[in-house]
């Protein structure tokens, strides 16, 4: 499980507790309107049920205590919570000095002076000629305007009637709080699935679409294209994918330039011997006594491609990893001890001295042809460079434990300046000096890859005395 598992992991889960909050809020808020409405009795039974006695309480608190104990009484209902009583003098004032809406008290009076509501409306007076109007908060149809409804006979049934449909004028009064819609709940989910899906999809849909023009920019053919820097301060697949992208187009610009650069040095190489063959066959055309030499000129020429023809050959068949000879037992000594016996033969041509420190026999299982070719390259490269009159020394030595073969190659030549020294096994690569006509350029580019081939490291260096260190070491199965 990667790092996109855990993103995926927790975007889901956070999704589901966001719904959750929102459908869990929707329902308590739901349930708490519908507790409140199912809780709250109506006004209207509230008053039919008490108006009749409270008033007859009050009445009797008035007459036999006087203002006094109806200040006390009311004081009790207001302090109890019960159905409010109002007693109002003549200067309408309330007795508890209570704000009374001047309508009410008018639509009050009015349906006194018409007898309606006696349970909830009723007039008392003191010896003294002190008058208070009693009564409590009617239905709203009552206060709105409206006509009280016709006596039938039972004042508690009239009085717990129902009002009638408010109009235009009672929509003035609030109306319960309906209760949510239970649709609530579903589109709470719906709006957190389609919040965090749009989040999720635009955050990997994003380096994804980068990727993809990426891709397309390759293949058009601009290979400096990378995606690793859009990548931000991700640390997912989806940006180990791009750095990933970024060494591939690294890659491909490196071999597709080199092919360009392989393909400009083959035609270069080529094209020297067919302008010096041309030249011999034109001498040869104007001078006929001189057409023993040009004939000779020519066939060098001619081996001279071909031999540039063998080599870059095997140098593709390497880079290819096609197998040039299978792997067999041999003795390693042997083999090093032909090499050096070839080399000392090119040597004398030279004039320099090879000081080989060989081994003794040694059975390895590797492929000889590629052994033999690798190190052979590197020799030759040291006795064209070596100064005339100077030793290249080649010292081997073989770990028996860890199976190792290590050659080293001193020359006395003029060395290679440093910042050439990682490129001299590229094809076609020549150091400053120029004179070596015989050189093609591909020796140590297929040494390089005949040893990498067996697993192999080689690696140049310049020496404090001057000269070029060949170091090679090749490992060998058991």
């Amino acid at each position: 499980m990667g790092r996109l598992f855990w993103k995926f992991f927790l975007t889901f889960w956070l999704a589901l507790l966001v719904a959750g909050i929102g459908v869990g809020t929707a329902v308590w808020l739901r349930h708490n309107t519908w507790q409140d409405n199912v809780d709250e009795p109506p006004r209207e039974t509230i008053d039919l049920k008490h108006a009749a006695s409270l008033l007859e309480v009050a009445e009797s608190a008035y007459r036999y205590g006087g203002d006094a104990e109806l200040r006390l009484f009311l004081d009790k209902l207001h302090t109890a919570h019960l159905p409010p009583v109002y007693a109002v003098d003549d200067q309408d004032r309330d007795i508890l000095q209570r704000n009374v809406a001047p309508e009410v008290l008018q639509q009050a009076r009015a349906l006194f002076l018409q007898a309606a509501y006696p349970e909830a409306i009723r007039l008392v007076s003191s010896g003294k000629g002190q008058n208070y109007l009693l009564f409590v908060p009617l239905p709203e149809h009552v206060f709105s305007g409206h006509p009280p409804p016709m006596p039938t006979g039972n004042s508690n049934a009239d009085f717990a009637r129902p009002p009638p449909q408010p109009d235009d004028h009672s929509s003035r009064h609030p109306r319960p709080h309906e209760p949510p819609s239970p649709l609530l709940p579903i589109l709470a989910g719906i709006f957190a699935s389609l919040l965090f899906s749009a989040a999720l999809a635009w955050y990997f849909a994003k380096p994804i679409r980068n990727l993809r023009n990426a891709f397309a920019a390759v293949a058009k053919g601009n290979l400096d294209t990378r995606v690793g820097a859009l990548m931000g301060n991700r640390r997912d697949e989806l940006s180990d994918l791009a750095q990933d992208f970024d060494h591939m187009a690294g890659k491909i610009y490196s071999l597709v330039h080199a092919q360009q650069r392989l393909l400009h040095d083959v035609s270069h190489e080529l094209r020297s011997p067919l302008a010096r063959i041309q030249a011999a066959i034109g001498l040869a055309q104007q001078q006929p006594d001189k057409h023993p030499a040009m004939l000779e000129r020519i066939e060098r020429e001619s081996q001279r491609m071909s031999d540039l023809v063998g080599e870059l050959l095997v140098l593709a068949r390497l880079e290819a990893g096609v197998s040039i000879s299978e792997s067999h037992e041999l003795d390693i000594g042997d083999l090093l001890d032909d090499i050096i016996e070839d080399a000392r033969f090119e040597a004398a041509q030279h004039e320099v001295v090879i000081r080989y420190e060989g081994i003794e026999e040694t059975l390895v299982k590797g492929r000889s042809e590629l052994l033999h070719r690798a190190i052979e390259n590197v020799l030759r490269n040291a006795l064209q460079h070596c100064k005339k009159g100077g030793e290249v020394s080649v010292v081997t030595s073989f770990d028996i434990f860890k199976r190792r073969l290590k050659v080293t190659v001193d020359d006395q030549g003029p060395g290679v300046a440093e910042s050439d020294l990682s490129a001299i096994f590229e094809p076609f690569f020549r150091s400053g000096d120029r004179s070596k006509a015989d050189s093609i350029g591909l020796g140590l580019a297929i040494a390089y890859r005949s040893i990498a081939a067996h697993g192999g490291l080689i690696k140049a260096c310049n020496r404090q005395e001057g000269g070029l260190r060949m170091e090679i070491d090749i490992p060998f199965a058991e």
